[in-house]
């Protein structure tokens, strides 16, 4: 009997960390935006971690100023685009991977240039108009 139970025990344990894993390599980093004159502001270097050297491809950027995150890539050198992370059929929260926005509920699809893939839905996410400084993105929400 012995013998049965420490293997199966190892595999659980595998098991787990192999599951841990999976799931933080598919977190996205979030960061809660400020908001000043009808923008919200977010530091460039919040897509770089200084601890792992990685740099992030994209966020989720939340405020107390909007009703769903928002999803900023960053698509080249110093370029950037955002969408709203709100479906626009049922008006709930987009999943998000690394290659597409997802919503849950009703199973509509867009990809990262918030076009619509697969519906219900049959329009494109809302984009938000950027701006810049050498340090800031501001993204325009009024």
């Amino acid at each position: 009997m012995r013998k049965t139970v420490i293997p199966i025990r190892i595999i659980a344990a595998l098991g787990l960390i192999f599951t841990f894993s999976l799931q933080s390599c598919s977190t996205i980093k979030t960061v809660n935006a400020f908001e000043e004159n009808g923008e919200l502001i977010i530091e460039k270097s919040e897509f770089f971690n200084p601890e792992t050297k990685i740099e992030y491809s994209s966020i989720m950027v939340t405020s107390n100023y909007i009703r769903k995150p928002i999803i900023l890539y960053k698509v080249g050198t110093d370029s950037y685009d955002a969408y709203s992370l709100e479906c626009t059929f049922d008006g709930d929260k987009l999943s998000v991977t690394q290659s597409k926005l997802e919503c849950e509920t009703d199973g509509s699809i867009y990809n990262q240039s918030g076009e619509v893939l697969k519906g219900p839905a049959n329009r494109n996410l809302k984009r938000y108009v950027i701006d810049k400084t050498a340090t800031t993105i501001k993204i325009k929400i009024k």
